[in-house]
């Protein structure tokens, strides 16, 4: 009987670790799902001038590349605050204004969370980044060109061409929706102002 009991714990531990891997893939999963739908439902909506990259991926179908005019590359006049001690990969703080033309532009950037905004402002957070700091006098300090991960968008196969004319003729805008913590997510992607794709809450 012993034995027996043996054999079946040793043939129960495998079949629990993969019950308990799998609900926690699952757990993962749907709280990510769940944050990138949040996001598209609560989120303060801004609209961005996008620039194309590269209008497709071999292995996947089509998609188009974005990059954003004015908030991908920053001018480091731009940022305020410390800089780091010493060459480093971090996220850069950005604080967004509506231009002339309402597509929101970057007003300020920083290696901080800044504390407070002005009611037109939208706080946006890059992924983390290279910052390059100055070791000669009358160096420059750089920062890498910045993305938020919401620079690949894909589009049924055969369209991604189409959506890249249109970039290059400055046509395409998005609009991002961006929680509180600076996170953003596409909501719709548009060409001459109307929507071409709204993406669903899940």
């Amino acid at each position: 009987m012993t034995d027996l009991g043996h054999t079946l714990r040793r043939r129960l531990h495998p079949l629990l670790a993969g019950l308990v891997s799998a609900a926690v893939l699952i757990g993962t999963l749907a709280l990510a799902i769940e944050n990138r739908a949040s996001i598209l439902r609560d989120g303060r909506e801004i609209v961005l001038k996008t620039e194309p990259v590269d209008p497709r991926d071999l292995m996947r179908g089509d998609y188009v590349w974005l990059g954003y005019t004015d908030i991908s590359t920053i001018d480091t006049g731009l940022v305020s605050g410390a800089w780091p001690a010493e060459d480093t990969t971090a996220p850069v703080w950005l604080i967004l204004a509506p231009g002339e033309d309402g597509a929101y532009v970057a007003k300020s950037a920083g290696f901080s969370r800044p504390d407070t905004l002005a009611a037109d402002e939208v706080l946006l957070k890059s992924l983390p980044a290279r910052i390059m700091i100055a070791t000669r006098p009358g160096g420059t300090n750089l920062v890498g060109p910045l993305s938020f991960g919401i620079e690949r968008y894909y589009v049924p196969e055969g369209e991604g061409l189409e959506i890249e004319k249109a970039q290059n003729e400055g046509r395409t805008t998005v609009a991002v929706r961006v929680s509180a913590d600076g996170d953003p997510q596409i909501a719709r992607l548009m060409i001459d102002g109307e929507t071409l794709y709204e993406e669903p809450l899940y």
